[in-house]
């Protein structure tokens, strides 16, 4: 069983709650305080709330960190939010709200309202498009009806590619759902395929020449590198959240191809979900 580090352990590692705070305004303001409204960078800082307010010098909005973003309002304690985000990019252990209400003391639907967020900011992410030798196809999210070649209630269909370098280890990876009712049985629809490969596929001939493999069946045959990723992602998904309905699953698996991305391109991943909630509204 992994150790999983305590809310308590991260907070002292991170400086307390106000270092997290600094980190929140850093990701917010990397260049200094810049108002959102007429750009000016002079602002007095009203300090007798919890989280500070900055009023600007010239046309007097007041503005906290969390204005704007997905964290605006929020009762929650900055640190927790933190933790959170920490816990959701970790590669080595996914979190559920469950776990989260216990680790940082917060109600269960206050814990799930942060992870949400969380995912929601991630399904927004963009990402480079993939190049080079691509691995894609179409694979099913859910069981399936025995013996029937209808989908089954619980099952979503979505479009996945995976970019391979010469040593075919994967680098990046891209899932996207396609319409239930656009599907023709086994077979994934040719105007989604197109779709798929201009949304997600690098614009020049090598990367838009790799085929999409629309057979209803993932093959490791076809796909040996991706269909082996798309399985362990689909049981780690089930594992840790016990279940996620097709109406929902976008944000799980926003969640899972951050994760899986960034750990391959070597980035903070951290940094990456502040910054991701820091730029979208929670509008």
């Amino acid at each position: 069983m992994e150790m999983v580090e305590s809310y308590e352990s991260f907070l002292l590692a991170q400086g307390g709650e106000e270092a997290c705070l600094d980190f929140f305004l850093r990701c917010r303001w990397p260049d200094g305080f810049r108002c959102p409204d007429c750009g000016c960078r002079e602002a007095y800082t009203i300090s007798t709330r919890r989280l500070p307010l900055f009023e600007c010098a010239r046309c007097h909005l007041q503005t906290s960190v969390t204005s704007g973003t997905v964290l605006e309002g929020t009762r929650t304690l900055l640190s927790k939010w933190l933790y959170a985000m920490r816990r959701v990019g970790d590669p080595s252990v996914g979190i559920n709200a469950v776990q989260l209400s216990k680790l940082v003391r917060v109600t269960y639907k206050t814990a799930y309202a942060m992870l949400n967020k969380i995912r929601q900011c991630l399904s927004a992410w963009q990402t480079d498009k993939l190049a080079g030798r691509i691995e894609a196809g179409l694979a099913l999210w859910g069981r399936e009806l025995c013996g029937s070649f209808d989908l089954a209630p619980t099952q979503q269909p979505l479009a996945v590619g995976l970019a391979c370098d010469d040593s075919d280890h994967s680098e990046k990876l891209v899932i996207m759902e396609i319409p239930r009712e656009r599907m023709n049985e086994r077979w994934m629809d040719p105007l989604d395929v197109d779709l798929f490969k201009e949304l997600h596929f690098a614009s020049d001939p090598i990367s838009q020449g790799n085929p999409v493999h629309c057979s209803r069946f993932l093959t490791k045959r076809k796909c040996p590198t991706l269909a082996s990723v798309i399985k362990a992602g689909f049981k780690r998904i089930n594992d840790s959240y016990h279940g996620v309905h097709p109406r929902h699953l976008f944000k799980y698996l926003a969640e899972f191809t951050f994760r899986y991305n960034s750990t391959r391109d070597g980035c903070n991943a951290l940094l990456h979900i502040v910054h991701a909630c820091s730029s979208r509204s929670a509008a």
